[in-house]
């Protein structure tokens, strides 16, 4: 990248939420006038997130809580993205492991929930009060016929407390009593880099997220540029990756400050 300010090199910004935007409750300190700043200069935002659990609508208004503008049509969810590929495959019915959120972003694209042996998929998300049972149901239904499909498969995720087991841990049960590998459909699988872009340049895009192995992967495979953004007051989460970042940031403000930014 050349020694310009970062926001003026790319038309559309992809932004993780979880460790960029806000961790827990709490939003990350500059996000708010970063991304005013950005809009104000008509850069293109998306928000993507690896959370299954809440719908595209909670999200939003998650965002509008903290003081972020948002809109639905700017924010792709791994469980969202989920419900578009069930819904294209022509799959109707699903089991679900997961939130009520996942649940209603099914429903919407016309996947019915079912518990019963009729089940076409089961579809694993992250769910907080999952049991033994479910993973035994899953498993079995599996083993007779329904795709195995995962919203994604992070195996933590960010919180004020640090790293919590993700979906990623339920999605290893369910393989194992299964014997069976999931489609995914999370980073840095493609579907929600290209819910994203839409029909936009790839090359026109920077991801900007705080893990290697999803949201810089992911960008790669794209061949869109990408920033890791490793806050000051986190210890770094290296994942097993080749991968690297064109810069590391620690705040959303150093997109509009290039001097902030180092190399990778």
């Amino acid at each position: 990248m050349g020694p310009e300010m970062i926001a003026e090199q790319f038309d559309i910004l992809l932004l993780d939420l979880d460790g960029v935007v806000y961790v827990g409750d709490r939003l990350l300190p500059g996000a708010r006038r970063a991304l005013r700043r950005l809009r104000e200069r008509g850069t293109t935002l998306r928000f993507l997130t690896n959370d299954p659990r809440p719908t595209r609508d909670e999200v939003v208004a998650r965002l509008e809580r903290l003081g972020v503008a948002a809109s639905v049509q700017e924010v792709v969810t791994c469980g969202w993205s989920t419900a578009v590929c069930l819904r294209e495959a022509g799959l109707a019915s699903a089991y679900v492991v997961g939130s009520d959120g996942l649940r209603r972003e099914l429903d919407r694209a016309g996947v019915r929930g079912t518990d019963g042996n009729e089940a076409e998929a089961v579809v694993v998300g992250c769910d907080e009060c999952v049991s033994y049972p479910h993973i035994k149901r899953a498993a079995r239904l599996i083993r007779q016929g329904a795709r195995f499909v995962a919203t994604n498969d992070d195996p933590t995720f960010p919180t004020p407390e640090g790293p919590a087991p993700a979906t990623g841990t339920i999605v290893a049960a369910v393989r194992a009593a299964s014997g069976t590998a999931p489609h995914v459909v999370g980073k840095p699988h493609p579907a929600m880099f290209e819910a994203a872009l839409g029909d936009r340049d790839p090359a026109a895009a920077v991801m900007v997220g705080d893990r290697l192995d999803t949201d810089i992967r992911g960008a790669r495979r794209m061949g869109m540029s990408a920033l890791l953004l490793r806050r000051e007051d986190e210890r770094p989460q290296h994942h097993e990756t080749e991968v690297t970042p064109d810069r590391v940031i620690a705040s959303l403000s150093d997109l509009l400050n290039e001097s902030a930014c180092h190399d990778a």
